[in-house]
């Protein structure tokens, strides 16, 4: 049985989550071991990475499928349009 694209990416999204909250623990895993300074830095560079990276996938997401959506109804396409503007000046 084959799973439908909003599924597929769905899921996708959890795992980039997963990930994400396993180094936010391993952050706050070396806090609590009074790791140095300059390797936790690190770490949270990395995680903000991958906030960053997830935050992208989503808004490619959501761009698709306002788009997608503005094309098949052509009466709401400037509503959806303008929304999609101002949700993009919100980041």
């Amino acid at each position: 049985m084959m799973k439908n694209k909003e599924t597929d990416a769905r899921e996708k999204i959890i795992e980039r989550l997963n990930r994400i909250e396993g180094q936010i623990r391993g952050i706050k895993k070396m806090i609590e071991e009074d790791r140095g300074c300059f390797d936790i830095l690190k770490q949270v560079s990395a995680a903000h990475g991958a906030l960053r990276s997830l935050q992208k996938v989503m808004l490619e997401h959501h761009i698709h499928d306002c788009l997608e959506e503005a094309l098949e109804n052509r009466d709401r396409k400037s509503g959806l349009l303008k929304d999609l503007a101002r949700q993009l000046s919100d980041l």
